[in-house]
């Protein structure tokens, strides 16, 4: 384990290769205000702020050549209009390296310095049309892909017939041509970037058997849950749901067949649930559902369907297969380790109490102790 000493003297170079690493380790996608990032958490925010400060530092250093050389050459409209557009760069950076968010977001951002560009094509300024490739290029990166289109499909109807006009007609066509290509190359790899960074994150994240989320994802949004129930009150129920007599399961019909049981009822407890409801596989046949912004009675009542509903499902070759499941509220936790021992609780208590059954922790004291000593005959 690397110690506090070296971390300490680690040099500014290899803490800026950290910091740029970390800003642009998960899909970049700005958005101005915190509420549209959803639950993603702090952290997230303040990635996505980096990376859009890296991005705003590299357009400025395309800005500031434009600067000087209209100051060198006295064009004096463009001058004003490239310092106007510096001020609102450095303005931004200096509010996202406070951990503020921008007032700028980038569509309108690269809406400007386009028509700050054409506005040099048009002031006798051929060259600066060359500027376009990396405001092209960035276009994907900074934008939805929606909305990337919709910026590059204008840009394009704006440039185009600047570049015919101002520009002999094979030149012309190599620009435009170019032009094109640059945002069409830029799009793909940031559309195969993202595609395999998705994967990526959905294998970290799933269960490679049942397609549910894994007990990391699990820990994830708990916490998530728990710190949205003490800064905004939102509720979340737990329901911790274990498979009656599993091990006989398997003594029967084979692990096989045992993987398929749990497959199943993972289709079943899917289909009842909502999408913004989270499953996970806590381990073995034991999972865990999430209900957002559902109390103890609400989530008492879906666990009797689910209960019911797979008791009345034809998931083994003979016979029915049943569920024991433990109720738990957020409200009733002091943290997540609390909340998971009180959803245990729970669910030993409906084993014990005959399994097949639905228990809540409505003030119930975790019963770890209990529940460790008899965990090889009650599950």
């Amino acid at each position: 384990m690397q110690s506090r000493g070296s971390t300490i003297n680690t040099s500014p170079w290899q803490k800026l290769r950290l910091h740029f690493k970390e800003a642009f380790s998960e899909q970049f996608e700005f958005q101005r205000n915190d509420g549209e990032k959803g639950g993603d958490g702090h952290v997230a925010r303040k990635r996505g702020r980096d990376a859009y400060r890296y991005i705003l530092l590299l357009l400025a250093c395309v800005l500031v050549p434009m600067l000087v050389h209209n100051l060198y050459t006295g064009q004096l409209i463009l001058t004003i209009t490239c310092a106007f557009l510096l001020v609102i760069l450095v303005t931004n950076i200096l509010l996202l390296g406070g951990n503020r968010q921008a007032f700028l977001s980038p569509t309108p951002l690269l809406g400007l310095g386009i028509l700050l560009i054409l506005l040099a094509v048009t002031q006798g300024q051929n060259y600066a049309i060359y500027w376009m490739y990396p405001l092209l290029a960035g276009l994907p990166v900074l934008l939805r892909s929606r909305r990337s289109l919709v910026v590059g499909l204008l840009s394009a109807a704006l440039a185009l017939p600047l570049v015919f006009i101002h520009f002999d007609l094979s030149s012309a066509f190599v620009i435009s041509f170019s032009m094109i290509v640059t945002w069409l190359v830029s799009a793909w790899l940031v559309f195969a970037v993202t595609e395999q960074s998705h994967r990526l994150k959905d294998m970290a994240v799933t269960d490679p058997l049942t397609g549910a989320y894994n007990r990391r994802y699990l820990e994830e949004q708990a916490s998530q849950a728990m710190e949205s129930w003490q800064r905004y009150r939102h509720s979340t129920t737990m329901l911790l749901i274990d498979v009656d007599f599993f091990k006989r399961i398997n003594d029967r019909y084979g692990h096989a067949m045992g993987d398929t049981v749990i497959k199943h009822l993972v289709e079943v407890i899917s289909g009842r649930i909502r999408a913004v409801d989270t499953l996970c596989r806590f381990g073995g046949e034991e999972f865990v559902v999430l209900l957002q912004d559902t109390g103890i009675d609400g989530a008492f009542r879906v666990a009797e369907e689910l209960r019911s509903l797979v008791e009345q499902t034809k998931i083994l070759p003979e016979g029915n297969m049943t569920i024991s499941i433990g109720v738990c509220e957020v409200i009733a936790a002091d943290n997540v380790d609390h909340w998971f021992k009180l959803a245990d609780t729970a669910l030993y208590l409906a084993k014990r109490n005959g399994r097949n059954r639905v228990e809540a922790a409505r003030g119930l004291v975790e019963e770890r102790g209990a529940v460790a000593k008899t965990v090889p005959d009650w599950r």
